[in-house]
């Protein structure tokens, strides 16, 4: 079974004015969408680990960085 990743597209600069066209890629290129933040320039979803590469060729894309997970060790252990 493919993992699905949360991923955060940062969009270039000079892209912004074409947001909407930049996720139409994103999404083209297998990711699922889950919120567009205009004012930063980011899109946040999810991803199979094969569509990395394809998000990162959609026209606009400055980056794509995969969440980091963090767990604690559970209570009374050393951390």
């Amino acid at each position: 079974m493919q993992r699905d990743w949360k991923v955060v597209v940062s969009v270039r600069g000079e892209s912004l004015a074409s947001l909407s066209e930049v996720v139409a890629g994103l999404r083209s290129a297998g990711m699922t969408v889950n919120q567009v933040l205009d004012p930063i320039g980011a899109v946040t979803g999810t991803m199979g680990s094969s569509t990395l590469t394809s998000l990162r060729a959609v026209p606009g894309v400055a980056d794509v960085e995969l969440e980091a997970l963090y767990q604690l060790p559970p209570e009374g252990e050393p951390q």
